[in-house]
């Protein structure tokens, strides 16, 4: 305790608490200290995602389902509706995966990319390569969907919330611009022979655009949905003079159907999933999810047709929907075919009333890192980015087991008890790993399983999306989120033996909780001035810490640490009593019987880096930072002393009880053992 009442007779203002450079070689090695040792523990995650597809004729010409595979790089596949086999298969080179996936009657296969906003096109033929044709619009990054019509590709983007046509003919592209003003995503896009319609994320409008003129009309919302409010319009299609769009998620909506030529909504159809409608089929039905089922609707008369085909889980969506005919007797005249997310084939033949559903040969791929913890087990837990799951990896052999579930941004092993704060909807699960997984939103286990995980807290309707930040709070389990579509994060408490949960939102004033830690009855939280998708500019210019007291539920101080930096990404308490946080590159010391900061070790320069992750080593008494996404650390803290560990990208930390690091990069996980 010397050493922590020394730094606290020594604090000074906030603001004037001196910083301590840190020594770093000019060139760093991989890794940077040679008493490090690497292991490189593979890659713990792999699964199918399989979002953008289309049906249309395959290198043979012969009718499949195109495909993009998400993965690093993407792939394009075509699969054989009748066997399921992958009958050609080619890299997106450069992509991670696409939404966006449409053909020419003609055979040619067009992928728009998102994170690079880059358009490829497959010519027809057996041999034929993938050209990447570049960004139809230099200042866009994602293609959410696209339509092909008359040979021209039209698309609509994010962050500028566009639209554009792209003639592979002459090799231009015409920007119709910014659907509105503010508008970020063009989420989803449909043509005919003379109208482009574009729906938004959020909030929820759809537009009818001249194709000649450019001329926008934006259609009203169908009659029971409101005002749109926090929506997007997910999914758009057009078959025979009606537009079905679908306001919601990635998982369910509400699905509009409207009259072109009547210019005015007939239907509004609840519980519907994505992410396509077929064409019209035998008897004038298109076919839809619909409550986890396919069913076949027939918009004239309003009335639905079940088919005996369920799809258990919360992602069901279906991509690719359209009509073949197979060379199979068991299959007459024309069979619909689907492929949904995780790599299943789904078929239904209306004559005979079979359907089916059938395991594809598309491998699982690498899936990036989203979260990783180690707990008091001394299992490691990782958590996937959009694919999701989780796994458990043997800290000594890194074997791996993995299972389907959600985006996993925050784990927290705690009393034999695994929390997962999930996206998106900031949802919070707690797992017993002594029992059978069983997750009937992911991956349902046999009849009759009790949930497990089990979801105590959905925050959808608060319109949050994100929980990355959990901590032990004694009797309780505390964790922070993002908002959706607006500013300020919530901080919500739960019994850990009951499940009940309170919401305190606001907490800090238009700020996300990003990083959390428990310390003498305090939740001590820190913040981001940022929020999740289309939000209003932050009104804040500095982010902030806060203690919250567990035995009087409430608020009992903030202030903020680091000057300058817009986000608090990281915390630790160590033995003594001091908390430690990360900001803007700097390592700071907070004594909080006396609210200030009574040490900083400015760690990288700068301080816009909003990234950092701490983990604390109370047996050893061994602080270790991972700054600006590349540095890892170790710090005394009790004299200060840095010490580069390893010098290459990596965004993840986690400490073991024995002292070994783990650490995550992209979809690599590393060990680290320090000598």
């Amino acid at each position: 305790m010397t050493n922590r009442r020394t730094l606290l007779r020594s604090a000074v203002a906030l603001a004037a608490a001196p910083a301590i450079p840190l020594a770093r070689p000019a060139a760093a090695a991989e890794p940077a200290d040679p008493g490090v040792t690497v292991d490189p523990f593979g890659v713990p995650l792999r699964d199918v995602l399989l979002i953008g597809g289309t049906v249309a004729p395959g290198p043979d010409g012969t009718p499949v389902l195109w495909s993009a595979v998400s993965g690093e790089p993407a792939r394009l596949a075509a699969i054989d509706p009748a066997t399921g086999r992958t009958v050609s298969d080619q890299p997106l080179t450069g992509a991670p995966g696409s939404y966006a996936v449409a053909a020419a009657p003609d055979g040619t296969v067009y992928v728009g990319a998102y994170t690079t906003g880059d358009l490829y096109r497959r010519r027809p033929g057996p041999d034929s390569p993938v050209e990447n044709l570049g960004r139809p619009l230099p200042s866009e990054t994602y293609i959410w969907r696209i339509a092909v019509d008359d040979g021209v590709v039209y698309g609509g983007t994010f962050p500028g919330g566009r639209v554009f046509a792209y003639d592979p003919a002459t090799g231009t592209t015409r920007d119709y611009g910014q659907v509105l003003p503010g508008v970020q995503y063009v989420r989803s896009l449909a043509v005919t022979t003379d109208t482009i319609y574009a729906g938004t994320q959020p909030d929820a409008h759809l537009f009818a655009i001249d194709k000649v003129t450019g001329e926008r009309r934006e259609l009203p919302l169908p009659e029971g949905l409101g005002d749109g409010a926090g929506r997007t319009v997910y999914d758009l299609n057009v078959h025979d003079g009606r537009v079905y769009a679908r306001y919601g998620s990635a998982t369910t909506g509400r699905l509009g159907v409207y009259d072109i030529a009547g210019r005015r909504w007939t239907d509004l159809i609840d519980d519907v999933a994505g992410l396509d409608v077929s064409a019209p089929g035998p008897g004038g039905l298109v076919y839809l999810t619909r409550a986890g089922r396919l069913t076949g609707y027939h918009p004239g008369r309003r009335t639905f047709t079940d088919t005996p085909l369920v799809f258990p889980g919360r992602v069901v969506n279906n991509r690719g929907i359209g009509w073949v005919t197979l060379a199979d007797r068991d299959w007459p005249g024309r069979t619909l075919v689907g492929l949904l997310w995780r790599g299943d084939l789904f078929r239904w033949n209306p004559v005979t009333g079979r359907g089916d559903v059938v395991p594809t040969d598309v491998p699982g791929e690498p899936i990036p890192i989203a979260s990783l913890h180690v707990g008091a087990s001394g299992a490691v837990w990782v958590g996937g980015y959009l694919n999701g799951g989780l796994a458990r990896v043997d800290a000594d052999t890194g074997q791996s087991t993995f299972q389907r579930f959600a985006q996993v941004e925050g784990i927290l092993e705690t009393g034999g008890q695994v929390w997962l704060g999930a996206y998106p909807d900031s949802r919070l699960y707690r797992y017993d790993p002594a029992k059978p997984w069983s997750s009937p939103e992911y991956s349902p286990g046999v009849p009759g399983s009790a949930d497990n995980p089990l979801k105590l807290v959905d925050l959808k309707a608060a319109d949050q999306v994100r929980a990355r930040a959990l901590t032990d709070a004694g009797d309780m389990v505390a964790y922070g989120t993002m908002p959706n579509t607006t500013l300020g994060g919530a901080l919500v408490v739960v019994d850990k033996v009951t499940g009940a949960s309170r919401v305190h939102r606001p907490v800090v004033t238009d700020q996300s909780i990003v990083s959390l830690t428990h310390l003498n009855g305090l939740i001590v939280g820190g913040t981001s001035v940022a929020g999740g998708y289309s939000v209003p500019p932050p009104t804040q210019s500095e982010a902030r810490i806060f203690g919250w007291d567990v035995a009087s539920d409430g608020k009992v101080f903030e202030f903020v640490p680091v000057p300058g930096a817009t986000a608090v990404p990281a915390l630790a308490a160590d033995r003594t009593g001091l908390l430690w946080g990360l900001a803007g590159g700097q390592l700071f010391a907070v004594d909080l019987a006396a609210r200030a900061v009574v040490r900083r070790v400015q760690l990288a320069p700068g301080v816009a880096d909003s990234r950092g992750r701490l983990g604390y080593d109370a047996p050893r008494h061994l602080l270790y930072a991972l700054v600006g996404g590349h540095l890892l650390v170790r710090v005394d803290p009790d004299t200060g002393a840095s010490r580069i560990l390893l010098d290459q990208p990596a965004e993840f930390l986690a400490v073991h009880p024995d002292g070994r690091l783990f650490v995550g990069a992209e979809e690599h996980l590393l060990r680290v053992t320090v000598r």
